[in-house]
């Protein structure tokens, strides 16, 4: 047994990471319609729409996202920079 074979994980395949997926699509489904199916205590009548938090929640993250991506851009400097 070569190196490279003694050390795969079980996500180096490439039918586990399908699973994967599909079992995570099939929890936020889940998730989201079990939203549906509670009762709300809401502070602002935002919260009080069935979706609010997943759709909150894909805002946020995308959000963070292009602002790394916009920040990446303000502190990279060329690869020779420190080069005197």
């Amino acid at each position: 047994m070569s190196e490279h074979e003694k050390d795969r994980r079980w996500l180096d395949e490439a039918a586990n990471q399908t699973r994967l997926f599909y079992v995570l699509i099939a929890v936020c489904v889940g998730l989201f319609g079990a939203d549906f199916a509670i009762e709300r205590h809401a502070h602002f009548a935002a919260e009080s729409v069935s979706g609010f938090y997943a759709v909150f929640g894909f805002v946020a993250y995308a959000a963070i996202v292009g602002a790394g991506w916009l920040w990446r851009r303000v502190v990279l400097h060329r690869q020779d920079y420190y080069d005197g």
